[in-house]
């Protein structure tokens, strides 16, 4: 069986934090395929000012293009209105029936997941990998993931990935203050950022 990641987000714009992320699923042996999943309005960044579209799939099939293994979807762009979780890797895993589907999150997302729409459904019905972000508790991470466990028998498993704090919102700082946003994001996207003036 294939073992599929979807990586969801708004990728205002995919950053090295994403990518290593990425790189340490495969390295783990653990995805045989990632898809990138950009939303086209998250339900957690309703009145957030973001790049559009176009821009923000462009520099997605960069990244598609040049790291083996990753695909891009428009699934969610494509929706109109706000984009939920339990929705689409519901379509995904109609349109891949023999794929078993491993929902990418952060320890934020984790630790809120009981409470997102069909949130408990989610947990029943698919498994997760946790990339840890820096400034949380481990215990509590620990915690939540037995318990999940246990009501729900959800299987996460850890990543072992670089903890890379890296956030959009610096990166965009960075570039209007006039700073260099080299090592923060792929070449490929730092090009395509300063060729079309992106963020500033």
């Amino acid at each position: 069986m294939i073992n599929t990641g979807i990586f969801g987000g708004t990728f205002d714009p995919f950053h090295n934090g994403h990518l290593s992320i990425i790189e340490a699923a495969v390295s783990e042996d653990l995805l045989q395929k990632v898809i990138l999943m950009p939303t086209s309005m998250s339900p957690f960044k309703i009145g957030h000012k973001i790049a559009p579209e176009e821009d923000r799939l462009a520099m997605l099939r960069l990244v598609a293009e040049h790291y083996s293994g990753i695909t891009l979807s428009t699934m969610e762009i494509e929706e109109e209105g706000v984009s939920y979780t339990a929705n689409t890797l519901n379509r995904i895993q109609r349109l891949y029936p023999d794929e078993r589907l491993w929902f990418i999150v952060g320890t934020d997302s984790l630790l809120d997941l009981e409470t997102w729409y069909r949130g408990e459904e989610l947990l029943r019905t698919y498994s997760f990998l946790l990339a840890p972000r820096p400034g949380y508790d481990d215990t509590e991470v620990r915690q939540t993931i037995e318990n999940y466990g246990q009501k729900y028998g959800t299987e996460i498993h850890v990543l072992d990935n670089r903890r890379r704090d890296i956030s959009s919102t610096e990166i965009k700082q960075n570039l209007k203050e006039g700073r260099s946003i080299e090592g923060l994001v792929p070449p490929e996207i730092e090009s395509y950022i300063y060729e079309h003036k992106l963020y500033t």
